[in-house]
């Protein structure tokens, strides 16, 4: 293929690659005729979902937001070619699919094949120069036309590979929404603050924290010092900000303040309850046999346990968990149920993972599918989310959906999270956490008050991700 010398956006016939199909001149009117777009960039997805299959939270959000928005005329969902200055269009539907239990690992072997095939849409020179080390495997497989044994090696059909079609160049009418994953690509910020002077485009940002800034002694040094590089070199050029939380808003109002920028408007989006809509029909036998099956299989049936959802790191202060515990066996006993964990490892986790591994009474599993996980929210006799801060709290927030109670930190936004709902502690109280341990171990009656009291919440109207979206888009294009 020949290189490409992008200027700006490119002409709606380059780049000339078998796969890529220009948009008409019918499409281009049609297009200039529907007024305002929103381009939703997924390009952090489609980097994720290349090389993980199960989301973190930041995908959760995402995901959520994609598939509320999914089908408007007025929302395009875009992802950056690596090597070049443009994007390219991503189907609203595959995207859906990430939402769908059933479509799930289908549309993320598609999302692979996809990957592979966008490196064609840029010369090798300026692909190895945007490149980061991750991309070399990808770089080779779409260089070699690989792709459809991508997506077959990785689960999907053996089908045509995917058509990709470029995005329309936006103006100054146009809104560009970036859900909160800049750091992919070496080129990606610097080559949005270019597509914003070129082409007068605004740019909407959301944040889900500032952790990565405000203490990179909890992050793997490199990602530390390259979120906050090209984070201060992006927030001079947003035009309207987006986050999680009133805490993560407090966050980034004082990282502006502190930078002397200009004070841009800032909307909270209301994190949707529905995404536990399904919980409806938990009671059904139908549901409770597959709960009673998925427990079996993880060997947690008929086995009480507390339950702990997250990535092992230093944020999420599982010492104090298990320093609690350790001081309940001791004065308890047996009665102590187990320790469940689900969720992956993170930087510096090596003494917390060795005693994780070393206590019979903890349960570890990583890569456990949203099903399951729905079943081992049910059968926990509380869960504990002690981290020393938060974004938001999706774990607690999942409990108290599924009718559990939780005890939680007081730490950043998890008191947002539960709502009113959740048992709070200092983070670094652990007598203050084993005392509230204690009594919904000992205390059945004061158990179920948490639950009852949960339970008549949960008629009371909560926030949807329609709701969310409603929000997002008043805000993006006001």
């Amino acid at each position: 293929m020949q290189e490409s010398t992008f200027k700006g956006w490119p002409a709606i016939n380059e780049p000339h690659d078998s796969q890529t199909v220009p948009l008409t001149d019918e499409q281009t009117d049609a297009d200039g005729a529907a007024g305002r777009r929103v381009l939703f960039d997924v390009t952090g997805v489609v980097h994720w979902y290349a090389f993980f299959s199960h989301p973190s939270g930041i995908q959760r959000v995402t995901e959520k937001l994609i598939a509320s928005l999914s089908g408007r005329g007025d929302v395009e969902f875009v992802a950056r070619m690596l090597g070049s200055d443009t994007f390219y269009r991503m189907d609203g539907d595959l995207l859906g699919d990430l939402d769908r239990p059933h479509r799930r690992s289908a549309a993320i072997a598609q999302f692979r094949a996809v990957f592979a095939s966008s490196m064609r849409l840029a010369g090798l020179r300026p692909l190895l120069s945007d490149a980061r080390y991750f991309h070399i495997p990808y770089i080779v497989l779409g260089l070699l036309r690989l792709e459809r044994v991508v997506e077959w090696f990785f689960g999907g059909r053996w089908r045509a590979p995917p058509r990709l079609e470029l995005a329309h160049p936006p103006g100054t009418h146009d809104v560009l929404f970036n859900p909160g994953d800049l750091w992919w690509q070496k080129k990606y910020v610097s080559v949005l603050i270019g597509l914003q002077a070129r082409t007068g485009v605004r740019v909407v940002q959301m944040i889900h924290d500032l952790f990565v800034i405000e203490r990179p002694d909890w992050f793997q040094p490199g990602f530390a010092r390259l979120f906050t590089a090209e984070f201060e070199k992006l927030a001079p050029h947003v035009d309207r900000w987006v986050t999680n939380s009133r805490f993560v808003t407090g966050q980034l109002t004082h990282y502006l303040e502190g930078r002397a920028l200009p004070a841009r408007p800032i909307a909270v989006l209301p994190m949707g309850w529905d995404s536990f809509a399904h919980l409806a029909d938990a009671d059904s036998v139908g549901a409770r046999r597959a709960d009673e099956d998925a427990l079996r299989r993880y060997g947690l049936a008929s086995k009480p346990f507390i339950l702990f959802v997250g990535t092992v790191e230093p944020r999420k202060n599982l010492s104090v968990l298990l320093d609690a515990l350790q001081d309940l066996r001791a004065e308890l006993g047996s009665i102590v149920p187990d320790l469940v964990i689900v969720g992956g490892w993170g930087w510096k986790s090596g003494r917390v993972r060795a005693r994780l591994r070393s206590d019979p009474r903890v349960h570890w599993f990583r890569g456990v599918v949203d099903v399951d996980l729905a079943a081992f929210y049910r059968a926990a006799r509380f869960t504990v989310a002690p981290s020393h801060t938060e974004g938001w709290g999706l774990p607690v927030q999942e409990s108290i959906a599924h009718g559990v109670p939780c005890i939680a930190s007081s730490g950043g936004a998890l008191p947002e999270a539960g709502g009113g709902l959740a048992t709070l502690f200092e983070p670094s109280d652990t007598k203050g956490l084993k005392e509230a341990m204690a009594r919904w171990i000992v205390d059945e009656a004061a158990l179920a008050e948490a639950r009852a009291r949960i339970a008549a919440a949960q008629t009371a109207l909560r926030p949807t991700w329609r709701d969310a979206c409603k929000v997002l888009l008043k805000h993006a294009l006001g």
